[in-house]
């Protein structure tokens, strides 16, 4: 007889909706079918979806490895500085990161100022009192962030798109989000939204901001799934090049990426969140995954994301960096190539002048 601690049974619902969010249906009949489109929403075009439903994913919940992170033991355990946000505003020719956890990423490109996936909560979870916890806390109070000019929103799980945040950065930002997500900002009151589909751009003040594909899923609940659209960003300037994977798995349309947009002076690649493989793969990367990425998008240098923060799945919670520098060495690649943060920790980036003069239809 199986035996289950209090965490498992209060959580394992909460947790199953980090691979969901709600979202109203939408009139897919007004809108141009394209091979990644469906008739009640969205498909990946390379794989056929995984069905993993409740079963599967009481099956991984409930057999867990001893190696799996716990709360206690790791709460605290990784660094966190103080973000140098005076480093904002000094000097266009450089792309300013800070890593605030998890695919949470403070930008500076071209002068403005752009957030990705932000979620500040406790918890990405539907409630703050249940579902997966920060075990890295919030390097910094949400007050001491400069003004944001936009937010990048890859796709609609709890991890990615938090409620509470959304409601605190309010209107001020824009707001771009993948097809079928404008509706539910709408219904909390927030309007400052661009919806796109794969490959649309939309011109904002001097950049370029693109949707690319990616390899996930969408939804909240046990019969939402697909509903709404998730993919990649390309922000693009005058100078600079930058990109943002979101959440994906490995695919081809990597190297299409990178051959309309690229070369990348910087690129923000998921490394964690990829055990155990027979649930998250083709949904989430390994850390060779995610090299592969960096190369196919055509990269100069990349920055891990979506580990650290949030015990989410079972690999321990520093293998992500360390089995990234690890595979680094072994494909004979630089170790500033792919780089993961400290959480907090801003860094400054050269960009490459000649890189927003290729590839460009």
């Amino acid at each position: 007889m199986v035996k289950f601690k209090f965490g498992v049974l209060s959580v394992v619902l909460l947790s199953f909706g980090i691979f969901h969010l709600c979202s109203r249906d939408q009139p897919w009949s007004n809108i141009e079918m394209k091979p990644h489109h469906s008739k009640s929403g969205f498909t990946n075009v390379e794989i056929t979806n995984p069905q993993h439903g409740f079963k599967d994913f009481w099956k991984w919940q409930t057999n867990k490895p001893d190696s799996r992170p716990k709360f206690k033991e790791v709460n605290g355990s990784l660094p966190v500085v103080m973000p140098d946000f005076e480093k904002y505003g000094s000097n266009e020719n450089l792309i300013t990161v800070t890593w605030l956890g998890h695919s949470t990423l403070l930008l500076e490109i071209e002068g403005k100022i752009i957030l990705t996936d932000p979620i500040f909560s406790d918890r990405c979870s539907p409630v703050q009192w249940a579902g997966p916890k920060r075990y890295t806390k919030f390097p910094t109070s949400t007050g001491n962030l400069p003004p944001i000019d936009a937010v990048l929103i890859s796709h609609n799980h709890y991890d990615h798109l938090d409620k509470s945040t959304v409601l605190e950065l309010g209107n001020t930002p824009l707001w771009l989000v993948p097809l079928g997500l404008k509706t539910w900002f709408e219904s909390l009151g927030i309007t400052h939204v661009v919806e796109l589909d794969w490959w649309d751009e939309y011109d904002f003040d001097g950049l370029t901001i693109a949707s690319t594909p990616s390899q996930h899923f969408s939804g909240h609940g046990l019969f939402d799934r697909f509903k709404t659209l998730w993919c990649s960003w390309a922000v693009m300037g005058q100078k600079t090049r930058f990109w943002y994977a979101g959440d994906t798995g490995y695919f081809s349309q990597f190297k299409t990426i990178g051959e309309k947009y690229g070369p990348f002076d910087l690129s923000a690649i998921p490394i964690g969140a990829y055990e155990p493989r027979w649930f998250m793969n083709p949904m989430h990367v390994t850390p060779e995954q995610a090299i592969f990425v960096h190369q196919d998008i055509q990269s100069m240098q990349s920055i891990g994301i979506h580990w650290g923060t949030f015990i989410l799945t079972d690999e321990p919670v520093s293998e992500p960096s360390l089995l990234l520098q690890q595979t680094l060495h072994n494909h004979h690649l630089a170790p500033e190539a792919f780089v993961s943060f400290q959480h907090g920790e801003t860094r400054q980036f050269q960009t490459d002048t000649t890189s927003s003069n290729q590839n460009n239809d």
